[in-house]
């Protein structure tokens, strides 16, 4: 038996091809209509397939499609009913042991069976003359043989449309367990944002952009790989505090009261002191929090570092030219409320002393978004180069970081996780945003 499955555009194409190919004893198995193209079914084109099966040696000679014009007033019993519900055939598929019960009833022999079918073969016809009155022994033992024959050919067609059956069913399966699939790791990915705060925009995009062939993968690992692939081509670059040879790094963390800037810069200069060996200098401008100076003190100490005090923009530039052998100088500023025009213009002059300082924006990942887009903008003032984000272990949602960077692509330096000083820091790299995003 041979078995053929035929697409196309219209389900008059498509039986016109069975007819075309398998002639005029072809059986139809199984038909169905799909999307093709497009993404998640949008934008792709509608299509049909029939899956059809005709006998070894059966007749298969190319046949002009049916004439359209068949008589309404007779029966119709094939595989296409003329209309369907948007004007086009509509396919009915034949139950193969309906086929199988004709073929008994009828007796057909193998010349009738081959008959080639005319353009009106759906209109009534007689089945033939009656049937030969047996007039001896030896014609009866032939007819009844043949009839032995052909139900042995009808069982082994039996068996065949099971098997075909059971692969059929087997496929369809398969197609609909990866429509599932598709649909729950799409979800996954949708929640795991959503439960991070993520804007829907964003969301929508990164579910878009995504990459069926990652469908195969465990939920968690591909929705990773999905928001990373997002992240690597969105996020802008960033490498932390870069040292330069042959001149000193100046680096100042400035931002509102209460964001972790003094912590933020102990943990820096550990790791590059402790971890680098680097030269470098701790200064503190914020004398307005006694607090603020002894903490620093006490910091620089452990690390081994000097500890310079200044009040003015005078003072800053002496002790920066003061430490110009120094690898790294790294400067705490007083924390500033983005409302407080006095505040933020003092901390511009302070920045001026050196066209060489590199200036950190510290951010709470606590702080809300509208709060958060407010300090960006007061702060716009002093220019920084890069944002920090601070307490990242204090917030369920840090969403926030993927929204701030959407609406302002800045570059990012480093996370901070606790207060462990010098462990609670790392770099502002696309992995480890999607582990915050994903946690």
């Amino acid at each position: 038996m041979q078995i053929k499955v035929f697409r196309e555009r219209t389900a008059k194409d498509a039986m016109d091809k069975v007819r075309s190919e398998l002639g005029p004893d072809a059986v139809i198995l199984h038909t169905r209509k799909y999307t093709t193209g497009g993404i998640f079914g949008y934008g792709g084109k509608k299509m049909v397939e029939v899956t059809a099966a005709v006998e070894d040696g059966a007749q298969t000679k190319i046949l002009p499609p049916i004439n359209n014009t068949v008589k309404k007033d007779k029966a119709q019993p094939s595989a296409v009913n003329k209309t369907g519900a948007q004007g086009e055939p509509t396919i009915r598929p034949i139950v193969p042991r309906q086929i199988l019960e004709n073929y008994k009833t009828t007796g057909l022999s193998s010349s009738q069976k081959s008959k080639p079918v005319d353009a009106n073969f759906l209109t009534e016809e007689p089945l033939g003359q009656p049937p030969k009155v047996i007039k001896n022994t030896d014609e009866m033992t032939m007819q009844v043989s043949n009839e032995k024959k052909q139900q042995r050919k009808i069982r082994q067609l039996e068996q065949e449309l099971a098997q075909m059956k059971v692969v059929l069913n087997s496929v369809i399966g398969t197609k609909t367990d990866e429509n599932i699939a598709v649909k729950r790791k799409t979800i996954a990915l949708k929640e795991a944002l959503q439960a991070q705060e993520v804007n829907a925009e964003i969301i929508k995009e990164i579910v878009a952009g995504q990459d069926p062939e990652l469908l195969t993968d465990k939920d968690m690992p591909y929705v990773r790989k999905v928001l990373l692939d997002y992240l690597e081509k969105h996020m802008p670059s960033s490498s932390g505090i870069e040292i330069v040879k042959g001149k000193p790094k100046i680096v100042a963390l400035i931002g509102a009261t209460g964001v972790g800037k003094t912590t933020t810069l102990a943990k820096i200069a550990s790791r590059f002191v402790l971890e680098q060996r680097l030269r470098a200098v701790l200064i503190t401008a914020d004398t307005y929090r006694i607090s603020a100076v002894d903490q620093l003190k006490t910091y620089s100490d452990i690390i081994g570092l000097p500890l310079e005090i200044v009040y003015t923009p005078g003072e800053l530039k002496k002790v920066i030219n003061r430490h110009k052998d120094k690898q790294l100088i790294l400067i705490d500023t007083a924390g500033r409320s983005q409302h407080n025009d006095y505040q933020l213009l003092e901390l511009q002059d302070l920045l001026k002393v050196n066209d060489s300082i590199e200036k950190h924006l510290v951010l709470s990942a606590t702080t809300k978004y509208k709060d958060i887009i407010d300090i960006i903008r007061k702060f716009s003032l002093c220019a920084p180069d890069k944002v920090i984000f601070t307490k990242t272990d204090e917030t369920s949602s840090i969403g926030v970081v993927l929204n701030l960077l959407k609406e302002y692509p800045m570059a990012l330096s480093y996370f901070t996780n606790g207060q462990s000083v010098p462990d609670d820091i790392f770099p502002a790299q696309p992995n480890n945003l999607a582990d915050l995003l994903l946690r």
